[in-house]
Formats: C-alpha cells, sequence, structure tokens
C-alpha cells in the first residue's frame, strides 16, 4: 500500500484573489521555556486543500454545511484523471474516462475549470465528488453557475490539491474536512491510496 499526500501546505498554497494571508501566532513555546507550545492560526474556510460545503454558494436553510455534507464525498474509490492544461473542461474530455467511478480527480496543471456543459454532465454521469488541482472548479467569471450546478446535485468538492508526479489511474480517495459547525467550507488532509 503507498499513501500520496495530495494536500498542500496551507501556508505555500496559491491564494483565491482577495483572500486574506493566513496568520500564525506562536501564543506559548517550549523553546521560550514555556511548559508547553500552543498556536493560534487565522485563515479563510477555503485555504490551501479545502471542501467546499453547500452553503459555500446555495441560500436558504435546508442546504448543507460542512459538518452535515455526506462522508462517503470525501471517502472512496476514485479516479485521476489528466485534462487540458490553462482550458475551459469541455464534456468531451471526460466523456468514455469517468465510466465506472463515482470520484474524480482532475490533474490539470492548478489552471483548469469547468465549463456549464462539463459540470451538468458530470451531475447526469451520478459523479459524487470532484476533486481538482486549481483553486476552484469553476472560471473566476463563472463560479456561482458551476458551483450551483454541482453543489446543487449534493457533489463533494475539494479544491487546491497537489498532484505533482501522480499518475493516471485508481485509487482510494482520503480527504475528510474539519468539523466546523455551521461552515460554508473547512480545510482537509488529502490523500491517495495506492
Amino acid at each position: 500500500m503507498k499513501i500520496i499526500d495530495i494536500t498542500r501546505n496551507a501556508q505555500e498554497a496559491p491564494l483565491y484573489p482577495g483572500t486574506p494571508v493566513p496568520e500564525i501566532e506562536r501564543i506559548s513555546d517550549v523553546n521560550k521555556g514555556d511548559a508547553y507550545t500552543v498556536s493560534r492560526y487565522v485563515f479563510t474556510t477555503h485555504l490551501g486543500t479545502h471542501a467546499d460545503a453547500q452553503s459555500h454558494f446555495l441560500p436558504g436553510s435546508s442546504v448543507k454545511n460542512i459538518e452535515q455534507m455526506p462522508l462517503d464525498r470525501f471517502y472512496g474509490p476514485a479516479r485521476v484523471i489528466t485534462v487540458p492544461q490553462n482550458a475551459l473542461i469541455a464534456k468531451k474530455d471526460l466523456q468514455g474516462r469517468i465510466d465506472g467511478t463515482e470520484r474524480i480527480v482532475l490533474h490539470s496543471g492548478g489552471k483548469s475549470y469547468f465549463s456549464k456543459e462539463a459540470a451538468d454532465y458530470l451531475v447526469a454521469a451520478g459523479i459524487k465528488t470532484i476533486v481538482t488541482d486549481a483553486w476552484s472548479v469553476a472560471p473566476h467569471n463563472n463560479e456561482k453557475e458551476i458551483h450551483h450546478i454541482l453543489l446543487g446535485a449534493e457533489i463533494g468538492i475539494v479544491e487546491n490539491v497537489i498532484l505533482d508526479g501522480v499518475e493516471d489511474g485508481d485509487y482510494v480517495l482520503s480527504a475528510f474536512p474539519i468539523k466546523i459547525k455551521g461552515a460554508d467550507g473547512a480545510p482537509v488532509r488529502a490523500v491517495l491510496i495506492k
């Protein structure tokens, strides 16, 4: 068994435009004579490798926060597929490549996003989970529509992983989000198991 860590270091991950830089404050430190080391972290729920909840984009009291998202969205068999880099992912880029899987991990060089056509196709295909090496599943000018399609279908979304050296193929995904009551997203420690 091989465990491949695909989680970005939170302090080194690319920041979505407008996102504040994370802050780390050492409250106490054994190296300075304190009895224990404790740190305080201040960051958004969508820093680095993270999962989106329905409440990230969908309004209403019936949408799920991160602690309510089905856990099977973040664990199980998954397929890594390489898609065109620096492109809008089309339906044709996915056809014949996602059959027989419910979870896909997109290797795009970190700069490819779903078109509406591709998002609709994933919903129709019964995909439960999308993991991407880009900072979002959607292009900056169409975040709302793409997220509405995917989150509206209760598809689990994990964004901003690192897939350097990971080959296409079938793996087991483990990417559980931190349980934070009422949160619209949360950091995850994402791994692929071969």
